[in-house]
């Protein structure tokens, strides 16, 4: 089974909003073994949303629409609807008395624009919206399931989850499955150089795709034979083995979260350039208190003296940024928390602050455990987000390395 997806707003095309709704959806209905082959974003145009339904409705088995389901004049998806179905709406009197109760309650009056949401087709049927006012529509056509949803991510979410997956589930007769190795640590020219081979040994019918971003690289499997992704998942593992982290949606952090509860191990952070991030990721895993004490953002060097005690000498010879530095401050933090194990990062995380001695991107990380202090040395890029994502993902990388083995 495959599906459309239109993509409506005015903000997405000139960018003022990141369309983060195509691939949270593509990543959704992948799940359950649909395809989205095409996806179009479209203005807020009721004869571009007519037209595009008429064609797509052609070639896919479903169309999934967001956006435009609000109440002001731009939003104009509903009246395409009811236009390309030939529905005449109808006024929704207990919708709208509970609209209105809702609203009261946040002592609020609700506004006579906000009418045309209580508007519900007789052709079609609504969708419940249980976090906001625009419910949606759904409408089948020649054997098309078609779908009118708001924009709003956490709206849109709940409403896929709660009524699109569970209609179109029952449709999947021969469900594209998926399988997704995770890896860091190695960039896409590598990583393709290493199981190229491997790829090519007659696995046609298995497609094979390098997803790279910033943090590392996704190779995506997919096959309608859940037995080829299997060969081809035990193929490829013990090349790469090293790289790779996790499977499917596990996050490096839930990997290394896992790992340290199973050894009853305890962590602390030290961060400097990256300001908090590695302990908000960390944290971002419910449970993380199991093993995660706590940690310092010592972001100038009278932190990194008093609360983790890194010699006054030490920051006059070597400077804040340094493998000198980097190792007081996991042995600082971990002795700080009484942990197990205590990382650190510091770093010039720019675009300012560089020099030709210590450029722009350099960054020292520590691991310090029982056994040793471990310090690596990277030179990344000059963009300061960038430079603070890769840390933290490093960082979390060589934990999980170092507790491999434990």
């Amino acid at each position: 089974m495959n599906a459309a997806l239109i993509t409506i707003g005015n903000e997405l095309l000139s960018g003022f909003t990141v369309n983060t709704n195509a691939s949270w959806i593509g990543l959704e209905l992948g799940k359950i073994g649909i395809e989205i082959t095409v996806h179009h974003t479209i203005q807020d145009n009721k004869r571009d949303i007519i037209f595009e339904l008429e064609k797509l409705s052609k070639k896919a088995s479903a169309v999934i629409v967001t956006g435009g389901l609000g109440p002001t004049h731009d939003d104009v998806t509903a009246s395409a609807f009811y236009s390309y179905f030939d529905d005449s709406p109808v006024f929704d009197e207990e919708y709208w008395n509970d609209l209105t109760d809702r609203f009261s309650k946040i002592n609020y009056k609700i506004p006579d624009v906000n009418r045309n949401q209580a508007m519900k087709p007789q052709k079609g049927e609504v969708i419940q919206n249980e976090l906001g006012s625009a419910r949606g529509l759904y409408f089948k056509k020649g054997g098309c399931h078609i779908f009118a949803l708001p924009g709003v991510p956490k709206e849109m979410k709940a409403m896929i989850n709660d009524s699109v997956i569970p209609i179109l589930k029952d449709q999947v007769t021969n469900p594209l499955i998926t399988r997704t190795i995770r890896t860091t640590g190695i960039p896409e020219s590598a990583l393709a150089e290493k199981i190229n081979e491997k790829i090519n040994i007659d696995y046609s019918q298995c497609s094979v795709a390098f997803l790279p971003k910033l943090t590392g690289v996704d190779i995506r499997l997919s096959c309608r034979n859940i037995k080829i992704i299997q060969d081809m998942e035990e193929i490829l593992t013990p090349v790469i083995e090293k790289y790779v982290y996790g499977y499917d949606d596990v996050s490096l952090e839930e990997v290394v979260g896992n790992r340290l509860r199973e050894l009853g191990l305890t962590l602390a952070t030290a961060e400097s350039c990256t300001g908090g991030l590695l302990g908000h990721r960390i944290t971002g895993v419910s449970g993380s208190s199991d093993y995660y004490l706590g940690g310092v953002v010592s972001y100038n060097n009278k932190a990194k003296m008093e609360l983790l005690g890194v010699k006054k000498q030490t920051l006059e010879k070597f400077g804040s940024v340094s493998e000198e530095t980097v190792r007081e401050m996991a042995q600082g933090v971990k002795s700080l928390f009484k942990t197990d194990l205590g990382i650190s990062i510091s770093g010039i995380a720019g675009p300012t602050g560089g020099s030709p001695e210590k450029p722009v991107g350099l960054i020292y990380i520590g691991l310090s455990s029982e056994k040793e202090v471990t310090i690596k040395k990277f030179n990344f890029f000059r963009d300061r987000d960038s430079n603070k994502r890769i840390s933290s993902q490093v960082a979390l990388n060589m934990i999980r390395l170092a507790l491999k083995n434990e």
